[in-house]
């Protein structure tokens, strides 16, 4: 028994009602528990919070505050604001009080039996991830990669590209799963388990990659150079920066990439591979991580912790801005082996001496404590549990009200275990030398960077599912207003010029750089006549439908996957055959399909249109065949109704001749 004690709710009612009595004739104009400061008027209160300077009532009267102030509390752990109050000594020991005189039943612990096992051909000694589905991908010392069900263990399938592979896991924003092996070879497998493309490096990796929400990733090589590499494998360019990376990067959400370097510094590179800003440290830099606010937290080698701006800058020929930090703190000298942040812009710093402290956004420290950390990160659940790797194999499990990391429970399987997943369905999983995986049931992850790389898709960044960009900001560029004016005018004229001005650039990156909002005019030309009311048409329906299949196809050669949903949208109402089967393409083109939305978008406006003409169908099997191949398979069975469909549909001998070839890799 570790002390810890729950309150039964009908006394719990009751002495929260006189707690209320005697408190409450102050709350007008300040609020009575230390710690707990509303956001608004409006707003509930926020948890109490432990650190210096803040008096703990015990575990049992935090059970009460948890349930006075709701489930939007921010966890204890990580600490907060302070408020002082007149009737603070009445409240403390009414609370007190309550503590001492509570039931003594035994709390809900952490249940330590694993929910499932799975045993595999070789010792696992790396982390896992997942994808933006429920799929949890895994590398054993078997040579392979495998893919299983989060929820149950099940297999769905094992990836063996040839070689040694290394342990380096990292799932793309579309869902594509990035490896790597002892050849420099580095891999893109589909959610399917099929192989997509194969990349030979000029170098071994520094340090593990990341990836963009847009799809892009980056992979900073021994050499000093950093490839971006579009997810269709093509590198779309190289930055030499001088120096290897001392850490993995980190993606901001406007796909600015901060890397730090080991000559000391970190800088970063905007989407064209210009370098457009600098920091200058003292040591090298051993982890980052990003806050709610866009902020970079560093960590370094000499156990200091230096926080940096949200930074948007473009680039122009000037020379890199220089950045100096917030605030720089230097508390201890051991390496910063893992640095959490949430979204309030707090962080949890992990030394490697075993301190665990925690910083408020302004670097005031608001509590710390002592663990041994096997070097790894730990991961962090909604309610503010702490799932910790430990030197000696185990993984502690951390209470939410748990006074200075003394409440906690241990995970033990007679091996050592890696660094633990936190899964978007709330299941723990993590590997064992023992060569078996292991899942526990934990309750969904936090909100913020409360994971090893981030997240579950250990990519470095904190996805962004919208890539259009702020209209009123881009109104305020004279190119861009003039160009919105043709994008939406009843001039067919007008609109293709548009069209023809987009196009003549050499390639995406130079058009993006001079046209950094040309996502709104993609917009515009496929979304009036489909999701937005037009009010004339001077050239007659077709006018606009010309537009919007010329706006689909450049759509679809972009390098930013998430552009999928306004084709999605546009489709769901769009009714004019050259159209629809232009939008057909474009979704097969960009192709990830985790959800099987594109699927079922193709399979339901082409059952409600068709037919339409050999070519409408012929294009419809093209697009179905793009998605199949780049998700290595069917990603819903709506595809197999629509081949079902596709293959009943009356069609001339030449078009089914046609339809077979193109539908021939189904039977591969």
């Amino acid at each position: 028994m570790s002390g810890v004690e729950v309150l039964s709710p009908d006394f719990v009612s009751r002495a929260f009602l006189l707690a209320c009595t005697i408190c409450l004739p102050s709350l007008h104009h300040r609020y009575i528990l230390d710690g707990c400061v509303p956001d608004g008027p409006q707003s509930s209160f926020h948890r109490p919070l432990s650190g210096a300077g803040r008096t703990w009532l015990g575990v049992g009267a935090s059970h009460l505050l948890r349930a006075a102030c709701g489930n939007s509390c921010k966890s204890p752990i990580f600490g907060g604001r302070k408020q002082i109050v007149g009737c603070r000594g009445i409240c403390i020991a009414f609370f007190a009080l309550i503590a001492t005189q509570a039931s003594a039943e035994e709390p809900q612990r952490f249940d330590s039996k694993p929910l499932w096992r799975r045993a595999f051909g070789g010792r696992i000694n790396t982390f896992p991830a997942q994808g933006p589905g429920s799929d949890v991908y895994i590398i054993a010392e078997d040579r392979a990669l495998h893919s299983l069900v989060g929820e149950t263990g099940e297999v769905n399938w094992i990836y063996r590209p040839g070689g040694k592979l290394r342990s380096l896991l990292m799932i793309g924003a579309d869902g594509t799963i990035y490896i790597q092996n002892d050849r420099l070879e580095f891999f893109a497998v589909t959610p399917g388990g099929t192989g997509r493309w194969k990349l030979l490096l000029g170098a071994e990796l520094a340090v593990l990659p990341a990836g963009g929400s847009d799809g892009r990733i980056f992979l900073p090589l021994l050499s000093g150079e950093v490839l971006c590499v579009s997810r269709r494998g093509r590198i779309l360019w190289i930055a030499d920066t001088a120096s290897e990376a001392s850490a993995a990067p980190v993606v901001s959400a406007d796909g600015l990439v901060w890397i730090p370097l080991s000559s000391g510094q970190i800088i970063c590179i905007d989407p064209w591979g210009q370098e457009i800003a600098r920091a200058r440290l003292g040591e090298s830099v051993s982890t980052l991580a990003l806050d709610g606010d866009g902020r970079i937290w560093a960590g370094g080698y000499d156990g200091a912790v230096s926080v940096f701006p949200h930074y948007t800058g473009r680039h122009s020929n000037t020379s890199p801005t220089r950045l100096d930090p917030v605030f720089r703190l230097k508390t201890e000298s051991s390496r910063v082996s893992a640095i959490l942040t949430t979204n309030f812009k707090q962080g949890l710093v992990f030394y490697a001496a075993g301190e665990v402290v925690s910083y408020s956004e302004d670097g005031e420290e608001i509590g710390r404590f002592r663990i041994a950390l096997s070097g790894g990160a730990p991961s962090v659940s909604a309610d503010g549990t702490i799932f910790a790797p430990m030197s000696d194999g185990g993984i502690r499990v951390i209470h939410p009200d748990s006074i200075n990391g003394n409440a906690h429970t241990e995970l033990r399987v007679g091996a050592a275990l890696s660094e633990p997943l936190l899964t978007s369905q709330g299941m723990l999983i993590a590997g064992g030398g023992d060569w078996i995986l292991y899942a526990w049931k934990a309750g969904p992850p936090g909100s913020g960077w409360l994971q090893f790389r981030g997240g579950p898709p250990r990519s470095g960044t904190v996805p962004v599912p919208s890539a259009v960009a702020d209209r009123e900001t881009a109104r305020r560029d004279p190119g861009f207003f003039i160009r919105e004016q043709m994008a939406v005018s009843d001039d067919l004229e007008r609109r293709m010029k548009l069209v023809e001005e987009i196009e003549s650039y050499a390639d995406e990156l130079t058009m993006r750089e001079a046209l950094p909002w040309v996502d709104l005019l993609l917009e515009d030309l496929v979304s009036i006549g489909t999701v937005r009311s037009v009010d004339r048409y001077d050239e007659g329906g077709n006018s606009h439908a010309l537009v919007r299949a010329a706006g689909y196809r450049l759509i679809s050669k972009g390098t930013d996957f998430r552009l999928r949903d306004l084709i999605l949208r546009c489709l769901r109402n769009e009714e004019d055959p050259v159209a629809l089967a232009a939008g057909f393409r474009a979704l097969g083109y960009i192709g990830s399909d985790w959800d099987g939305a594109s699927m079922r978008t193709i399979y339901s406006r082409y059952k409600a249109l068709a037919p339409q003409g050999e070519e409408f169908i012929l294009e419809t099997a093209r697009a179905l065949m793009d998605l199949v191949r780049y998700n290595g398979g069917v990603s819903d069975s709506s595809g197999i109704e629509l081949l079902d469909r596709l293959l009943s549909d009356n069609i001339s001998n030449a078009g089914k001749k046609e339809l077979f070839f193109i539908l021939a890799d189904l039977n591969r």
